[in-house]
C-alpha cells in the first residue's frame, strides 16, 4: 500500500512517517518545501488545499487541517473519496468548530476514518521556551490541569490506524496524566538543569496579547478554557495503550527530549 502523509514536517507528521517507513509501508508526503522532505519517500510539492496529485494511487492518508476554518476542505478531500483518511482532530470536535468541521466533511467523503482526537499537544509548551530560559514562565491559569500528549504517541496510534483496522472509530488521545500548567513549567525547569517557576499573569491581559496572532475569539476562548480546567481537569484516556501497546509518554519525558 501506500500512503499519503500531510504535514510531514510538523510535530506529529514526521513520526507518522518515521513510524510508517520503520513498518515498511511506501509512503508520499505533501510539502510546501521539497528541501524539508523526510529521507526514503515519495516527494509531491504542494499545499493542503489541492490534493489531486499527491492523492493518486494512495490507499490511506493522515490528514492534518491547519486553517482556523473548514472552508475549502471539501476541495482538499476530493480527491482522497473512498480511501483511509486518519485525521488529526481534537476533543472539542464533539462541539462544532474547524475540528467538528473538518470532521464531518471526511464522514461525507469517505466511510473508513479514523478520528484522533487530542487534548492538546505537548509540544505547545514551546512557546515556553523563551521564558523558561529566564526562569520564568508568566501566563493565566497555572493551576489549569491538562492532559497534553507527546506528538510520537499521536503519531504511533496514527501508524497503527493508517495500517490496520480502525474503521469508524474516534479515539480520544491524551498523555498518562492531567498536568497543571505551573507544575508543566517546573519539569521543564528539572530538563534544564535549573528552577523555573509559574509566575501569574491576569487573564484580560493574556488574552489582549495572544490576539495579537490567535485573534480575539480564539485568544478569549482559549484562555477561558483554560480557567475551566482549574476545577475540571482535562481527561485522561487509556486510548494511547489500547492501540499501541505501550502507555502514554509523561509530560517528563517530553521535557526531557526537548529542554535537555
Amino acid at each position: 500500500m501506500t500512503v499519503l502523509v500531510t504535514g510531514a514536517t510538523g510535530h506529529t507528521g514526521r513520526h507518522v512517517v518515521a513510524g510508517l517507513r520503520a513498518a515498511g509501508v511506501h509512503t508520499r508526503v505533501l510539502v510546501r518545501d521539497k528541501a524539508k522532505a523526510p529521507d526514503g519517500v515519495d516527494v509531491v510539492q504542494g499545499d493542503i488545499t489541492d490534493t489531486a496529485e499527491a492523492a493518486e494511487g494512495v490507499e490511506a492518508a493522515y490528514l492534518l487541517w491547519p486553517f482556523a476554518t473548514a472552508d475549502g476542505v471539501e476541495k482538499a478531500l476530493k480527491p482522497l473519496a473512498g480511501r483511509k483518511i486518519v485525521y488529526l482532530s481534537a476533543m472539542s470536535a464533539e462541539h462544532g468548530g474547524v475540528w467538528g468541521g473538518v470532521e464531518a466533511a471526511v464522514r461525507r467523503v469517505t466511510g473508513d476514518w479514523t478520528f484522533l482526537r487530542v487534548t492538546g499537544l505537548a509540544t505547545n509548551a514551546l512557546a515556553w521556551a523563551e521564558q523558561a530560559r529566564t526562569g520564568v514562565v508568566r501566563a493565566p491559569h497555572g493551576q489549569a490541569k491538562r492532559s497534553v500528549v507527546h506528538e510520537r504517541d499521536v503519531a504511533d496510534v496514527a501508524v497503527k490506524a493508517l495500517t490496520e483496522d480502525h474503521k469508524g472509530q474516534s479515539y480520544l488521545v491524551t498523555g498518562p496524566e492531567s498536568v497543571a500548567q505551573a507544575e508543566q513549567a517546573r519539569l521543564i525547569g528539572d530538563a534544564l538543569g535549573r528552577p523555573v517557576r509559574w509566575e501569574g499573569q491576569p487573564p484580560e491581559e493574556a488574552k489582549a496579547q495572544m490576539s495579537a496572532y490567535l485573534g480575539a475569539e480564539f485568544a478569549a476562548g482559549a484562555v477561558d478554557y483554560w480557567a475551566s480546567l482549574v476545577e475540571h481537569p482535562e481527561p485522561v484516556s487509556p486510548d494511547v495503550a489500547r492501540v499501541t501497546g505501550h502507555p502514554a509518554r509523561p509530560f517528563a519525558e517530553w521535557a526531557r527530549e526537548h529542554f535537555s
